[in-house]
């Protein structure tokens, strides 16, 4: 047996915090997005194990941990030897690791026959991380909670230009620094979603990524740049990845160079 995969990478197209929650996490509001740009996951016939291209240790491995507590839900972990290719950066807010558990064990559980539902797996999922969930699906959707409660929306079909600076972002860090002034209860989704479907993106907005601007001074500095030559950028998720809806232009790639950004040439990934 052998199973590849495509786990692909999503931006945020907006993102607003709208509350902290009595469990600690904080409520939010976000537009996923899922985007040409992926990892290849092999799934073979045991013994277990996991490993990535990077190096990942297997204990901080969201697929790891994502297959034991799979395989104690149905009885038993299965024989299966799974290999990453890592090709999204991580610590750019592109959800590679959650991607990455959501494909493998949507994969899994359709080999083993579905012992699990829809329902239990993404709660599976969304127990190690809040963004998984989306990841079964993809496409376009609104997230609400902590990002696991999804309202699915009509596929958008975008170029999108992704600038990567050299560094990475902390989402633990981003979110403890979360401040009175970052929070946007009065955020009107069904808004954001009608404008989304217009074309319109002038109420796109990333409250959590103005914050990893200043904590992380180079995705500042992108999002400057960016705003110089006249586009509108967007931090993904907490960073480090910046965007934009559109192509990128000479000035941009000229411009990325200089600084040492990667710039990468993204579309529209319409979901299972």
């Amino acid at each position: 047996m052998e199973v590849k995969i495509l786990s692909p990478a999503k931006v945020n197209l907006g993102l607003w915090i709208l509350g902290k929650r009595p469990d600690g996490y904080h409520e939010i509001l976000t537009v996923y997005h899922t985007v040409d740009l992926w990892d290849e996951i092999v799934i073979r016939e045991g013994p277990f194990g996991v490993w990535t291209s990077t190096g990942i240790p297997p204990e901080e491995n969201l697929v790891y941990r994502g297959i034991v507590e799979f395989g104690r839900i149905i009885g038993g972990v299965p024989d299966v030897s799974v290999f990453i290719r890592k090709r999204i950066p991580a610590g750019a807010g592109l959800g590679g690791g959650s991607s990455n558990l959501a494909l493998t064990l949507l994969r899994l559980n359709e080999l083993l026959g579905k012992p699990l539902k829809t329902e239990e797996l993404a709660e599976l999922v969304g127990s190690l991380s809040s963004d998984a969930p989306f990841f079964l699906r993809g496409g376009t959707a609104l997230g609400r909670g902590r990002g696991e409660i999804l309202t699915e929306i009509d596929p958008l079909r975008l170029k999108i230009t992704l600038i990567l600076p050299q560094t990475s972002a902390s989402t633990a860090e981003v979110y403890r620094r979360v401040r009175e002034e970052h929070i946007t209860p009065e955020v009107d989704p069904e808004s954001v979603v009608a404008a989304l479907r217009e074309g319109r993106f002038e109420l796109l907005r990333n409250t959590l990524g103005e914050l990893a601007c200043e904590i992380y001074p180079e995705i500042g500095e992108v999002v400057r740049f960016l705003r110089s030559l006249g586009f509108k950028p967007l931090v993904s998720g907490s960073g480090s990845g910046v965007f934009y809806i559109g192509e990128p232009s000479a000035q941009v790639r000229l411009g990325a160079r200089l600084r040492g950004w990667r710039v990468l040439e993204l579309a529209s990934w319409p979901g299972v």
